[in-house]
């Protein structure tokens, strides 16, 4: 699709993400509406973003629009792979549906658009509404089934020499964007051979994307939910389910069982229709000392590495109506002291790169911020510092023109949305494993900008050290009293302690016997407080606990995900789940031990 534009503002900067073609797929964006195959435009809503558009134009001719009398966009056919383009965003955020092998030429007084039959049929509906918004009016080309248009383009070409008043005008395009089809090849052709003067507007359609309105903030926030939703719901209890049964799971499995949970919404208890929503990209998991930190990072097939020392790297992106998000986080498996400096450590930049997302501020400000705290509590980390703390984020994954780094000193504005993404790659660890000697880290959040500073969309998905670090030695409680146990019963040693004194036994059955130990002790446990015996102390039951004190779970979100409605026991938080009317609701224990005595 091409549009040809004349002395507009600014317009936008964003994708086009791909494999959406116009009559197979809406971009809902909460105003195009469709039924029985047939489509409409939202005309309100295109009415409002043409007037933007030709306003911002007109006020930056020529510090973003390069001059232009006239821009033309150019829209390739459809593919089978996932990609952003400005030309495709341009279709989705100005009519709600992107529109292959089309061309739109906007001039000061019309727009020009070459498409097939169908298209201007649709296209034709917007006539009243772009005279009323911008006094253009909309001049349709149809393009027979076997033609190139050659003679249609030229009809075009002479409209903006006429518009301009120059045998030469000043005709902006996405510089970028190859041509891809017989159409859209024939078009550069023809521009070229034309005469006129080409000139980039990347940055106009940068700038004019950057900031989003209501719509386009709801359709940001449905998509930060989706992904929070899939890693919180889904992703975590599945790694946790795996490390803990001891499987063996690739990472590509992982990605493509994670995408599957992002198509279905229901899978994760979202109520978002399956039409409006797909990924971003393909899910990235990584681990055992192979890791990549750059956007285009992808899931190999080796198995996930979940032994002591190690690191995994989760990162999830999904869309509404063509809107991304972004979440990563880092899992640390028994981790060394040099692991938990560094997560603490890239935590703390991570949270000060934020709090500097807010209306005024530089863009730079965010990774200087990051870079302060490094340097402050960690300048050995330096080197492997990322060296940018993220991008804008919206109809494309990585809004050009908005990148956090320390040289973009372009101001921040309320509506703007960030991808706040920080890492440190390939830190070395006090260990000799080729899996664990090196390790990279990757927190990534979903950021909105409003008036109060700004709002972190992805935030259900915690990054704290307490959630995302895992531990089976003896550091934490439980183990601790199997190994005292131990000296005094004939029980199974720790892993940690048949590390140094048993190293014939593989470390599975290490962990295997650990946990049948734990578990035989919390039941002993468990059986002896529901007799009246106490907590297993020997002298009786003890004071009665407060009602206060009987909180198993602070609220909601802290109760676990289950699939299958049957009766659970959750030993660790001391309450058992029973499913009452499609929900699982917990008791604390000693309510039951209460009504046993009694």
């Amino acid at each position: 699709m091409i549009f040809l534009f004349a002395n507009f503002g600014s317009i936008l900067s964003a994708v086009a993400l791909v494999n959406v073609s116009l009559l197979t797929k809406m971009a809902d964006n909460g105003n195009a509406k469709g039924g029985s195959g047939a489509y409409t435009i939202n005309l309100e809503n295109f009415s409002k973003r043409l007037k933007v558009f030709y306003d911002h134009w007109k006020e930056h001719k020529s510090d973003l629009w390069s001059s232009s009398d006239a821009i033309a966009i150019a829209t390739p056919p459809p593919s089978d792979d996932l990609r952003y383009l400005k030309s495709s965003a341009l279709d989705i955020w100005l009519l709600g549906y992107e529109f292959p092998e089309t061309i739109i030429v906007f001039m000061h007084k019309q727009i020009h658009v070459l498409c097939s039959q169908k298209k201007a049929n649709l296209i034709g509906t917007l006539k009243k509404a772009a005279n009323e918004a911008v006094s253009a009016d909309i001049v349709l080309h149809v393009k027979t089934k076997n033609g190139d248009g050659a003679d249609l383009m030229d009809d075009i070409v002479q409209a903006a020499r006429n518009q301009s008043k120059s045998d030469k005008p000043v005709v902006g395009h996405i510089a970028k964007e190859v041509p891809e089809g017989k159409l859209l090849e024939t078009w550069t052709q023809k521009l070229s051979g034309s005469g006129v003067r080409l000139t980039d507007v990347t940055n106009g359609f940068s700038e004019l994307f950057a900031v989003k309105d209501t719509t386009e903030i709801t359709c940001v926030k449905k998509a930060a939910y989706l992904t929070s939703s899939v890693l919180k719901n889904f992703v975590v209890p599945k790694l946790e389910k795996v490390i803990d049964e001891e499987k063996k799971i690739s990472h590509s499995s992982l990605m493509d069982d994670t995408e599957k949970a992002i198509l279905d919404p229901l899978k994760v208890k979202v109520k978002l229709k399956p039409d409006n929503v797909d990924i971003c990209y393909p899910p990235v998991f990584q681990s055992g000392g192979k890791f990549d930190l750059k956007p285009g990072a992808s899931s190999n097939n080796e198995y996930l590495y979940y032994d002591s020392a190690s690191v995994i790297i989760c990162a999830i992106g999904s869309k509404y109506s063509s809107y991304c998000s972004n979440v990563a986080r880092t899992y640390l498996i028994d981790a060394t002291p040099t692991q938990s400096k560094a997560y603490e450590t890239l935590l703390k930049a991570h949270e000060a790169a934020v709090q500097e997302v807010k209306p005024g501020n530089p863009m730079s400000a965010v990774y200087q911020a990051a870079v302060a705290v490094i340097e402050r509590d960690a300048p050995e980390l330096l080197p492997n510092l990322t060296k940018s703390a993220g991008t804008g984020i919206g109809l494309e994954f990585r809004e050009s023109g908005l990148n956090l780094n320390a040289k973009n000193d372009r101001k921040i504005k309320h509506g703007m949305v960030f991808n706040v993404s920080l890492g440190l790659h390939n830190v070395q660890a006090e260990t000799t494993s080729e899996k664990t000697k090196q390790f990279s880290l990757l927190l990534a959040d979903t950021v909105l900008v409003n008036e109060r500073g700004h709002e972190i969309l992805t935030a259900p998905c915690s990054k704290a050290v307490k959630d995302v670090a895992y531990s089976f030695n003896e550091d934490d409680d439980d183990a601790a009293e199997v190994k005292i146990e131990s000296k005094t019963i004939d029980a199974v040693p720790t892993k940690a302690t048949l590390r140094s004194d048993n190293q014939e036994m593989s470390k599975e059955e290490l962990r295997r016997q650990h946990q049948a130990e734990l578990a035989r002790q919390k039941n002993e446990e468990t059986a002896r407080r529901l007799a009246g015996g106490g907590s297993g102390s020997g002298e009786g039951r003890g004071p009665a606990r407060a009602s206060n004190e009987l909180v198993a779970y602070k609220n909601v979100n802290d109760v676990p995900f289950v699939r299958d409605l049957v009766i659970q026991v959750d030993q660790k938080n001391e309450a058992v789940l029973l499913p009452i009317y499609g929900s699982m609701v917990p008791f604390h224990l000693s309510v039951k031990e209460d009504e046993i005595r009694h």
